[in-house]
């Protein structure tokens, strides 16, 4: 079975945005780590997503279902986000409200592997993947990779093309996802994440 992999761009800025630049790369590092690999880009700013207010999944928007229907159907996940104000985007944080959590029905990330980018304007903010995206992905029972990359301005050039070390970063992350993930989709049922984790009652 094909792995597929969902690459979920927080950046509302119009491309070509830094954020989807590194996502661009890391998908690139995938596809070449595994031809197999198939790979898609949601667009927040392509989806006129709702405002998340409790409601259940069926009772949104198309453009929301439509969404939310891409992360469902994902076995992994690449996640990027520009940082403003020394957090996620805005709209990042009104579409993970929205994916359901529910370990008795609806529980599309639980167990499934997820890889973290982030860029920002210095590096003053470069523990935000640590200290707030790390654990929103083990609130829905995700598995994040242990390397995570940051990008600043002075990685990229006039162009908005991503230079120097950086570059080797998103490859190996993105190697690395496939990696992990291939690997628990082809574990044992019983050695698989999703299985060891405390569910609640």
């Amino acid at each position: 079975m094909a792995l597929k992999i969902l690459a979920i761009n927080g950046s509302l800025t119009p491309p070509p945005s830094r954020t989807r630049v590194v996502l661009d790369v890391t998908l690139a590092a995938a596809r070449a780590a595994d031809p197999a690999v198939e790979t898609e880009v949601l667009e927040l700013r392509d989806y006129d997503l709702d405002f998340c207010d409790g409601r259940a999944p069926e009772q949104y928007s198309p453009d929301t279902q439509a969404a939310l229907a891409l992360v469902e159907a994902a076995d992994a996940y690449l996640v990027a986000t520009p940082i403003y104000r020394a957090s996620y985007t805005g709209a990042l944080k009104n579409f993970f409200d929205l994916v359901p959590n529910d370990p008795n029905g609806q529980d599309p990330l639980r167990g499934k592997v997820v890889g973290l980018l982030a860029t920002g304007g210095s590096d003053h903010h470069y523990l935000v993947l640590e200290h707030q995206l790390r654990p929103l992905f083990g609130f829905f029972g995700a598995q994040t990779l242990a390397r995570a990359v940051y990008a600043n301005p002075k990685d990229f050039n006039a162009a908005k093309q991503v230079e120097g070390k950086l570059v080797g970063e998103l490859e190996q992350l993105g190697r690395e996802l496939v990696a992990l993930a291939s690997f628990l989709q082809q574990a044992p049922a019983t050695f698989r994440p999703e299985h060891l984790r405390i569910r609640r009652n």
